[in-house]
């Protein structure tokens, strides 16, 4: 059975403006992790940003390192690194 045009209506702008919220676990639960996600890949990219501004080479080791790192706490921590560091080993040392 298909939402009157108002219900649609009113549903699409909840979604759209970020004020739904899911009722189900199942649903909070995979949004949680998708948002988590989504932190860890922006933190990776961010990093290897500032590395490649800073002029830093990233070995490809290194780079595997950096982007299977799953700890959104380690990623944050290697950013304050290297914003000073002149090699990828500061952040692994």
């Amino acid at each position: 059975m298909a939402l009157p045009p108002a219900a649609r209506l009113s549903l699409k702008v909840m979604m759209e403006t970020g004020t739904y919220e899911y009722q189900s676990d199942f649903a909070r639960k995979y949004v949680a992790e998708g948002r988590e996600e989504g932190r860890t890949e922006g933190g990776t990219k961010a990093l290897l940003a500032v590395l490649a501004a800073r002029g830093v080479e990233v070995s490809d080791d290194a780079r595997e390192r950096i982007t299977n790192c799953t700890d959104i706490e380690q990623i944050e921590a290697w950013i304050r690194l290297a914003a000073t560091a002149d090699s990828t080993d500061v952040l692994f040392g």
